[in-house]
């Protein structure tokens, strides 16, 4: 007896092979590229793509930011910007482009959570400040305040997954950063999901704006830029837990 096949599971199956065939072959091509040592993107990707099997829920993605992104970020950051943290540096896909693009690596501070990934950046870049701790109490980090008490922070861009995070979390890092940063500082964040990755209650608490500076297709997912800045002085006392009313403390 002939078996008819559904038309939506034919297509469904067609689709899954369309992204599933491309990436096997390009995590091979990584592999081999790792183990012939013959392209420091691909030992990149691979260092980022175990940590991500490693930490699934921890990290953004499973492939370090494309450079047509990181230029996008970096595109976004405001003109004359000199002195930059680096929130979630991974492999530092973001910290090189931002290097290429003339912040001089004394004027960059870069904080990973990641263990393995802290010891991959203190390699990569001699002579970067790179500080293993947690993005939501930054402020309260002694490397970061020294950083940002020697000469204005004007940007803080940010590879975090602000998106899959809680308000509390959200607000912690968000409140952190423009601790940091004197009046008229922006937050630059990217995004896979379709719209603002910060919920509208911490975007009021904290006084802020969000406007999207561009799209890149040419990413793995697509990514949104956006940037985020402060409505003047809002009054706010550093950022705080206690600061968020119930109801974001217990949101996910």
């Amino acid at each position: 007896m002939i078996r008819s096949f559904d038309p939506l599971q034919v297509f469904m199956l067609l689709a899954t092979a369309f992204v599933a065939i491309p990436l096997l072959v390009r995590t091979c091509k990584w592999l081999i590229d790792f183990d012939a040592g013959s392209d420091s993107r691909s030992e990149e990707r691979w260092i980022f793509f175990r940590q991500w099997l490693a930490r699934p829920l921890s990290t953004a993605a499973f492939s370090p930011s494309s450079r047509f992104l990181s230029r996008r970020m970096v595109r976004a950051i405001p003109p004359g910007t000199r002195r930059v943290i680096e929130l979630g540096a991974g492999t530092g896909a973001l910290t090189r482009t931002l290097i290429n693009h003339g912040i001089a690596i004394d004027n960059l501070l870069a904080i990973e959570f990641n263990p393995s990934l802290h010891r991959y950046l203190l390699r990569r870049f001699p002579g970067l400040t790179a500080v293993r701790g947690d993005a939501r109490v930054m402020a309260q980090l002694a490397e970061v305040v020294s950083f940002a008490e020697k000469s204005p922070v004007r940007a803080v861009v940010s590879g975090l997954g602000l998106l899959s995070m809680s308000r509390e979390a959200q607000y912690s890092i968000l409140s952190s950063a423009f601790e940091l940063m004197p009046e008229g500082g922006s937050f630059v964040q990217f995004t896979y999901g379709p719209a603002v990755p910060v919920a509208d209650e911490v975007m009021r608490r904290l006084g802020l704006r969000a406007r999207r500076h561009g799209f890149t297709l040419w990413n793995l997912p697509p990514a949104s830029v956006y940037v985020f800045t402060r409505d003047g002085e809002s009054g706010l006392a550093p950022s705080r837990q206690r600061d968020l009313p119930r109801s974001s403390r217990a949101a996910s």
